[in-house]
């Protein structure tokens, strides 16, 4: 189990959580059908007990605390994943600093709605964490056909979301040790979460439950690994034609989330969900490389799609079109400056602990 380590148990103190709040979780098998029904994500999950808005956290817009928090915490057990207690202390640790930078009035002047940027919540030193220019990214998401249309402009010559995920990969597989990872703060659609890259396996981590579907209140943390796969979500008609009419009820619910663009999780009755059970022809993604297509078609989907339609409308939108595209993937790093090697310049400079990102080339 992914609680501890990738292959053994490490020991934990429950004094460190608590007698009461202490629980260690376990990975599932789910499947997630997308917003407009049509591709269904078959993988594990891990579950936290809470969110970033449930009461215990009160970090209603935390999520860029929130990330550099946990960030700091993988950069500091590479080899581990949190188990629920953990992860529910980090979610509450990272709400506290927020809850600070809201009572300064300055940052409440700049950002009235309290989603504070990431240079604010690393110049407030949150967690010694530093962005990268070197190996971070900001790129678009390409939606077929929007380049043709007027307002557009920016995204000739720029880098996509494609173009992105082909450089992580990459960098990725020349990773000299399975165990040596990358960590990702990524930035889209004004919320940021995790991305932890591995040599054969890729993880999101996101605090907001209902980025996972309408009415969720649980952090959570996707795998994608060897096991994993996204397939054509079946049609009415062959639901009809493959399910007995017991299971009726359940197209239903699909059909009715589908329409109200809802995310939908459902398990088997025994929990496992054997990939010969699913016909080879409908399997579009396979492995770890379905994350970016989760990425793209369960995460953006819907917004990208609604943005197609008020484009095509004549409809502006009250944010910048390049800002309703642009994703931002910061290369994260942990630094623990030895003080007696620096001077004070370099330990004031470090304190920053941001490096100034820009686009890639």
């Amino acid at each position: 189990m992914q609680g501890h380590k990738s292959e053994e148990t490490s020991p934990i103190s429950v004094s460190e959580f608590g007698d009461e709040s202490f629980a260690v979780g376990s990975w599932e098998q789910k499947e997630i059908i997308n917003r407009d029904g049509q591709m269904k994500l078959q993988t594990q999950i891990f579950f936290a007990s809470i969110d970033q808005r449930s009461e215990q956290a009160a970090g209603e817009s935390a999520c860029t605390a929130l990330v550099v928090v946990i960030a700091d915490w993988f950069h500091c057990n590479p080899e581990d994943m949190p188990i629920k207690s953990q992860l529910d202390s980090l979610i509450c640790e990272g709400s506290m600093p927020w809850r600070d930078l809201c009572e300064n009035e300055t940052y409440r002047e700049r950002f009235p709605n309290k989603h504070f940027d990431l240079e604010i919540v690393l110049e407030a030193k949150v967690r010694p964490l530093s962005v990268v220019l070197e190996i971070s990214f900001i790129g678009f998401f390409h939606p077929e056909g929007i380049e043709k249309e007027e307002g557009f402009h920016f995204l000739h010559g720029s880098m996509s979301f494609d173009n992105i995920w082909n450089d992580i990969s990459k960098s990725a597989q020349e990773t000299p040790r399975h165990d040596d990872s990358c960590v990702y703060i990524v930035s889209w659609n004004d919320h940021l979460f995790i991305l932890k890259v591995e040599k054969d396996s890729y993880y999101i981590i996101d605090t907001l439950g209902e980025r996972l579907f309408e009415g969720g209140n649980q952090a959570y943390i996707l795998k994608f690994d060897q096991d994993t796969i996204i397939m054509q979500a079946p049609s009415e008609s062959q639901q009809s034609d493959d399910k007995p009419s017991c299971d009726r009820k359940v197209k239903t619910n699909v059909k009715e989330a589908t329409n109200e663009s809802k995310i939908v999780m459902s398990t088997n009755s025994d929990d496992r969900m054997q990939e010969d059970r699913v016909p080879e022809k409908n399997i579009i993604y396979r492995g770890k490389e379905a994350c970016k297509e989760c990425i793209k078609s369960f995460l953006a989907t819907i917004p990208i799609r609604e943005l197609q339609v008020d484009v095509k409308k004549g409809l502006m939108a009250s944010t910048p079109l390049h800002q309703c595209l642009q994703i931002e993937f910061h290369y994260t790093m942990s630094f623990v400056p030895k003080f007696e090697e620096l001077s004070s310049e370099e330990l004031f400079a470090n304190s920053l602990a941001i490096v100034p990102l820009a686009a890639a080339e």
